[in-house]
């Protein structure tokens, strides 16, 4: 719903192309010859739209008058004076490649299921044994099982063998409907043949690699739809989703997190607490400070919390900012934060892309800007800015009446850690303030947590008083509520994480026509050499091929930005996969 007020599911369309018309021309194109529709709602708009053949298939229907009070057992029985010879049995809600069905009929002899591992666990599935013998059926409502071994999920594709179904299959369903069992599936039929040895040899047709979904709503169309169109265009669909990438199968190195943090057992501490979270109202912004205060060390009193430091950057774009002094590149969000006219843009050295601090704060002093702000370390660059010279720039902005907001969301991953931070010297300084993004280095995007720390407790008031009363969810301050007993646990991930940027770092030194920048945070800023390809073309190219993506530079405000790559680190096993695909579109890239 809503698609399907008007019209059976089976005629939502994926890619241009109703699910049943998919199904059928992929049927035509493994030799099926006649197919037997089952409808039920709306089922004169399925006879209207196929009619009585389709890519060469013959179509005939039966109606199913009660579907929408009874299950599929009884639209299979409605079929039943038609399984007298070998079928294939297809739901209409499945949308799959040619492959699966070719590797399913080329099964010999028995009877068989397709089933994939690592599909969501719901549905029926099956427990697999060798050779790729089913064991058993396991339907939605039989007892629970913790021990998962050979357990698969089934497609809800059959090929269904005329012995099977005169013999077995067709004397259960009657029988099943005769006892009044029309809410059941069809595969309890299955399950009872298996379970009291009547059928012994059912075979499971593994096809994980292949391609197949159930569209049950709008979560499944929507994987479909991107899994259907080309490459090219899947691409373009992830550039325009700012995340939830997670859902296509892609290998993220364009957005930068801790790949070892938050640990299982924290993650298990949240999922225990999930109905009460849900279900009540998170707190506000006082407890909010207290919970970031033991991880901070500073006074609540000073802090303000919120969903994400972008959201805390459009607050002091809205309030507090008039006038702002930034380096170019920097990150993207900082060039929006005031209107453009009152942005004053400072480029860093085109060569080494170092900020010249003395430079920066003179052209922000010239400027008038009453805020100026540095990243440490920056991105896309992966350069910090040494800790004196923040403070040097602190204190000369501050007699001129200039905030210093500096940003150091990365700054766990740098060389000198948090000792490198200037969060503990926010109270020398009333113009100084720090913003972080919590979600980076915590490994937490998808929670949203972000602050703003400053000694000026006015400046801190008002962005909190600009800020929702709920602003941040209740996982997230559940995190920041259990997340210290894990200090030592997300010690150990920051120095996981910087090996694994080392690693990559030093493969990445390895490859012709890349030129990495020796980062001081969890990605890695690098430049392709002239006459190569450029960045956008590199970067659609390490999807197309490898399903990899990587942040093209080109529309950052930089010099040569389409000649630079942000390449966040991930697992050494994903940088080796990555590494290997940038050399082959490389190698590409200087043959085109």
């Amino acid at each position: 719903m809503p698609l399907t007020a008007e019209m059976p599911k089976c005629l939502v369309k994926i890619a241009g192309e109703a699910i049943i018309e998919r199904a059928l021309r992929i049927l035509a194109s493994r030799g099926i010859e006649e197919a037997v529709i089952v409808i039920g709602h709306r089922g004169d708009a399925v006879r209207a739209y196929l009619g009585t053949a389709f890519a060469g298939v013959a179509l005939s229907y039966i109606e199913a008058p009660d579907y929408a009070t009874t299950n599929n057992i009884l639209s299979l029985w409605h079929a039943r004076e038609t399984l007298s010879e070998d079928i294939l049995l297809v739901e209409g809600d499945l949308v799959f490649d040619a492959a699966v069905i070719a590797a399913l009929l080329v099964t010999p002899g028995s009877s068989a299921a397709v089933v994939s591992v690592g599909r969501a666990p719901l549905g029926s599935k099956v427990r697999v044994e060798a050779p790729n013998r089913i064991a058993e059926f396991i339907l939605d409502g039989d007892s629970q099982r913790t021990d998962t071994k050979g357990i698969h999920k089934t497609a809800n594709i059959y090929h269904l063998r005329r012995a099977l179904l005169v013999d077995h299959v067709v004397p259960r369903l009657c029988h099943a409907i005769a006892e009044g069992h029309v809410d059941q599936y069809y595969e309890s039929v299955f399950r009872d043949l298996v379970e009291d040895g009547s059928v012994t040899d059912f075979a499971a047709v593994d096809v994980s690699i292949g391609r197949w979904w159930e569209i049950d709503d709008q979560s499944d169309l929507d994987v479909a739809e991107f899994e259907c169109a080309s490459r090219n265009e899947q691409y373009d669909r992830l550039k325009r989703l700012h995340g939830g990438f997670w859902r296509y199968g892609v290998t993220d190195h364009s957005y930068m997190s801790n790949m070892y943090f938050p640990v299982p057992e924290l993650v298990a501490d949240l999922k225990a607490k999930a109905a009460l979270i849900v279900s009540n109202y998170p707190v506000g912004q006082e407890e909010l400070a207290r919970l970031a205060a033991e991880w901070t060390g500073a006074s609540p009193a000073h802090l303000a919390i919120a969903n994400g430091s972008c959201e805390l950057i459009r607050v002091l774009g809205r309030d507090s900012i008039r006038r702002v002094t930034i380096p170019t590149p920097t990150f993207n969000e900082y060039e929006i934060v005031v209107a453009g006219s009152q942005t004053n843009q400072f480029p860093v050295d085109p060569q080494t892309l170092e900020l010249d601090v003395d430079a920066f704060v003179q052209s922000a002093i010239a400027w008038q800007s009453d805020a100026a702000i540095i990243a440490s370390p920056n991105n896309p660059t992966g350069l910090s800015v040494p800790r004196e010279r923040l403070l040097d720039a602190a204190r000369a902005l501050g007699a001129q009446g200039c905030r210093l907001v500096v940003d150091e969301s990365f700054i766990e991953f740098s060389r000198g850690g948090r000792a490198q931070s200037v969060e503990d010297v926010v109270d020398e300084h009333a113009n100084l303030a720090v913003l972080k993004s919590m979600s980076k280095v915590f490994g937490i995007p998808g929670l949203r947590l972000g602050y703003l720390l400053s000694a000026d407790r006015a400046f801190v008031g008002r962005v909190r008083s600009l800020l929702p009363i709920w602003n941040v969810n209740g996982f997230a301050a559940e995190f920041l509520r259990i997340g210290t007993l894990y200090r030592d646990a997300f010690e150990r991930s920051c120095d996981m994480t910087r090996s694994s940027t080392r690693q990559l770092d030093e493969a990445l030194s390895g490859l012709p026509a890349l030129t990495p920048i020796r980062s001081d945070a969890n990605f890695i800023l690098c430049r392709i050499a002239d006459g190569a390809a450029s960045a956008s073309e590199m970067a659609r190219s390490l999807y197309l091929g490898h399903k990899i993506l990587v942040k093209d530079c080109s529309a950052k405000t930089m010099h040569d930005g389409d000649r630079y790559l942000r390449i966040a680190a991930r697992t050494p096993e994903e940088n080796c996969r990555l590494v290997l695909a940038l050399e082959s579109a490389l190698q590409v890239g200087n043959r085109s």
